[in-house]
């Protein structure tokens, strides 16, 4: 039983722990955050990422975060694996059961590829899609799907191999041959990979954004990202003048790079002050966006998708659960609300909703129960408990017409049906009378068949 209840969860559409955990994310965020287009506590807790758990670091970049004392913090294995240990299970309690996370150096392949691989299962372990990479010694695959994010700027020192870069444009071949590397190892190795471009911005190199952005797009790179440099961590590194670098700047340059307008406020993460993100896809040298916010077609898929698979999560989540998962999300579009009123109920009509109104076929065979076509539209004027109300309902005590014309669709209206809006009478073969109970209903479609009684027909729809 406890192996069902297992299968059931991991196939649900939306788990209920990752649902709570996305309610208390919205309810944390401050109401300047809680725009249309937010994905914090929608579809995501956010990203997340160790601290001080492997500071050690080779290079001496300009500027750096880190403090004059991070190389003296230790940094052997078991130590870093207890560390990253406690602080998942502490995200994992926080933060709900799936999240991204990033193994946060320092330089973390200094660490040993043992260690570094046990470190990427125990976020695993937690629920956490981890950025960081391990192929392990001797060419043998321990992941199945890696991501890395790779930090290219001209203002890192200590590289070895190759002198200071004069500009952003030198380390193109070496931001290139990066890519490489996982091209072949998904080639050689089956190895599945996402790719980032991380890159500090400062007015020594704003100026450089668009060229990077234009010059990488084909490289492999799934995200560029630019971050302004800030006054922090060791100030014995500030070799500049310095001057605020703001994110309208920045932004701009990406924009010039892409070629087009960016729209970062159809889907944010968090507060745009901080974190400006912009979704689509290269074609050719174009940049074509996901979702464009000044179209409101966009704006209402971004919504329905929000509304129906905001709390499915796709993070870490094995393609054929994933693919169940889906439909199970698109299967409540079905029960989406219509002017107030749910489409199965309409769809089901009186067969299932309404079983006590069921009515015969055809008078004179009672045994013949029919289904009740219903109305779709605004509710009008009803009672409050009125729910569905039926199009046509079969009476007993009336008798079928015998004379009624065929319908001409130029002519005038046959006896009896004028004034009638959005009716349609079709005679069919023999031009026998169409089924009499049949009241001209918006949306209706009467018909009757050649050489037999008359029944409702195709033509009977829940409009």
């Amino acid at each position: 039983m406890a192996r069902i209840r297992a299968v059931v969860a991991a196939f649900r559409p939306a788990d209920p722990e990752f649902a709570a955990a996305l309610a208390r994310r919205w309810a944390e965020l401050p109401e300047t955050a809680r725009t249309p287009g937010q994905l914090l506590g929608r579809h995501a807790v956010g990203c997340e990422g160790t601290h001080g758990v492997f500071p050690k670091c080779n290079l001496a970049c300009t500027p750096c975060y880190h403090s004059r004392d991070a190389n003296q913090v230790r940094v052997d294995g078991p130590h870093t694996l207890a560390r990253v240990q406690a602080q998942m299970a502490l995200l994992r309690e926080q933060r709900g059961p799936r999240a991204h996370a990033q193994l946060i150096g320092g330089e973390v392949t200094l660490l040993d590829p043992d260690d570094h691989a046990a470190a990427l299962a125990i976020m695993r372990d937690h629920g956490r899609e981890p950025m960081s990479f391990m192929l392990g010694p001797g060419g043998r695959r321990r992941l199945r799907r890696v991501s890395f994010a790779a930090h290219f700027d001209s203002l890192m020192f200590g590289r070895r191999g190759i002198p200071r870069p004069p500009d952003e444009a030198s380390l193109n071949p070496y931001r290139e041959r990066f890519a490489a590397m996982f091209t072949r190892l998904r080639s050689e190795h089956k190895v599945r990979y996402f790719l980032a471009h991380n890159m500090t911005v400062t007015p020594a190199n704003l100026g450089q954004v668009a060229a990077v952005v234009r010059d990488c797009a084909a490289m492999g790179y799934g995200m560029f990202s630019f971050q302004p440099a800030a006054f922090v961590g060791d100030q014995r590194r500030w070799h500049e003048d310095y001057q605020q670098v703001t994110g309208d700047q920045v932004w701009a340059q990406i924009e010039r790079g892409a070629g087009t307008r960016l729209d970062y406020r159809v889907l944010e993460h968090g507060d745009v002050r901080c974190n400006r993100a912009a979704y689509g896809f290269w074609a050719g040298d174009r940049w074509y966006p996901l979702l464009d916010g000044g179209d409101r077609r966009d704006v209402a898929v971004r919504d329905a998708f929000f509304r129906y698979f905001g709390p499915v999560n796709f993070t870490g989540t094995p393609v054929a659960a994933l693919a169940v998962k889906i439909a199970g999300a698109a299967g409540q579009l079905c029960d989406a609300p219509v002017h107030g009123r749910r489409r199965r109920h309409a769809r089901m009509g009186a067969d299932a909703a309404r079983p006590g109104q069921r009515r015969p076929a055809d008078p004179r065979y009672p045994g013949t129960a029919g289904r009740l076509p219903l109305r779709d539209g605004p509710p009008g004027k009803r009672h409050p408990g009125a729910g569905l109300r039926a199009a046509q309902r079969a009476r007993p005590g009336r008798k079928p017409r015998t004379s009624c014309a065929p319908a001409d669709p130029g002519g005038p209206a046959p006896p009896g049906r004028a004034g009638r809006r959005g009716h349609r009478l079709t005679a069919r073969g023999d031009g026998a009378a169409p089924w009499p109970q049949g009241e001209g209903r918006q949306g209706c479609e009467l018909a009757s068949s050649p050489g037999r009684e008359p029944k409702p027909g195709p033509g009977w729809t829940g409009r």
